[in-house]
């Protein structure tokens, strides 16, 4: 998310730090400031950062309460401050129809806990000088397509390899993937706009698909016919624990965020997809599925059952 950031900003002519992990190698472009600190101790770097003097902050990796009261404490003279939250906050099965930003959070795993508590200390210590965020399942460059069990490296080489795909109830919830330089731009609106002042925006994609649909983008995308094993929703909730939750209804509305941010997203499915899968064909972020064994196994289970049900509904065996 950050690099993305980062582009949007050098496009619209701001003066840009950078304050990275360092957990992988930074090509900074030309006169990006780069300050290499661990977000836990962003508080030892206050020199640091108080000379830079961010006009605004942007915090793509605020995971717990305590980073968020570094925000608040470390920027009191930033106008703008954004947490990167989620849409995480708002549950794990939110029915099908768009969640706007008017439903209050819900969060059901520590993840999503964590984030709903930032975004209360953020918004409570800055005021209208803080934005949150709430971005969906993001795609595009350096992120991975998402299987039955989360984010996969998997997925993309069993589908070109026509493998069976096991996919909740054959596929059916609904979701509102986004793409990242999206997300990216919208946040930059949030700058100066008064609009944004104390605000929460949900930044999502334009289009609601199914699971079906998201597999079948990555199937033309690949030139392969597309086959989906179904898997009982409440079977595999009951039975894997913390299950991902992309595997259930979770589409929500951007409507807000086009309105009072006046950005309306650009990409599309199709668009997203093919930038996710060429990024992770070309940097060899594809992985062998025989990797992930449990889907074989599962999809001989699925279909031998499948097999047994057809029969005992009377069905051709």
């Amino acid at each position: 998310m950050a690099h993305r950031v980062v582009e949007a900003a050098l496009a619209q002519g701001h003066e840009v730090m950078v304050v990275t992990r360092g957990r992988r190698p930074v090509a900074a472009p030309p006169g990006v400031r780069v300050l290499q600190a661990d977000r836990t101790a962003l508080r030892s770097e206050a020199k640091a950062l108080d000379a830079f003097s961010p006009e605004a902050v942007v915090d793509a990796i605020c995971f717990q309460p305590a980073q968020a009261q570094d925000l608040v404490d470390l920027f009191p003279s930033a106008r703008r401050v954004v947490l990167v939250s989620s849409v995480d906050v708002y549950g794990e099965d939110v029915g099908g129809m768009p969640v706007t930003e008017e439903r209050d959070p819900h969060p059901v795993t520590p993840y999503a806990t964590a984030k709903a508590e930032c975004e209360r200390i953020v918004l409570s210590g800055l005021g209208r000088r803080a934005t949150v965020i709430r971005p969906s399942h993001m795609l595009g460059r350096t992120y991975l397509t998402t299987s039955l069990w989360s984010r996969s490296p998997y997925l993309v080489d069993r589908i070109r390899k026509g493998k069976p795909i096991p996919a909740i109830d054959g596929g059916r919830n609904l979701m509102t993937p986004v793409w990242s330089l999206d997300v990216a731009s919208w946040i930059l609106a949030t700058l100066d706009r008064s609009g944004a002042d104390g605000e929460i925006f949900n930044a999502v994609g334009a289009e609601t698909v199914t699971q079906r649909d998201y597999y079948e983008t990555i199937a033309r995308i690949l030139g392969v016919e597309l086959r989906i094993v179904a898997v009982s929703s409440q079977v595999f909730q009951r039975y894997v624990e913390s299950p991902s939750a992309f595997n259930w209804h979770r589409p929500y509305s951007n409507a807000k965020a086009v309105s009072r941010l006046e950005y309306q997203p650009r990409a599309t499915l199709r668009s997203m997809m093919e930038e996710t899968v060429q990024h992770m064909l070309e940097h060899s972020l594809v992985r062998d599925c025989a990797g992930e064994p449990r889907d074989d196994a599962l999809v001989e289970l699925l279909l031998r059952h499948e097999a047994e049900l057809g029969v005992a509904l009377g069905g051709k065996g």
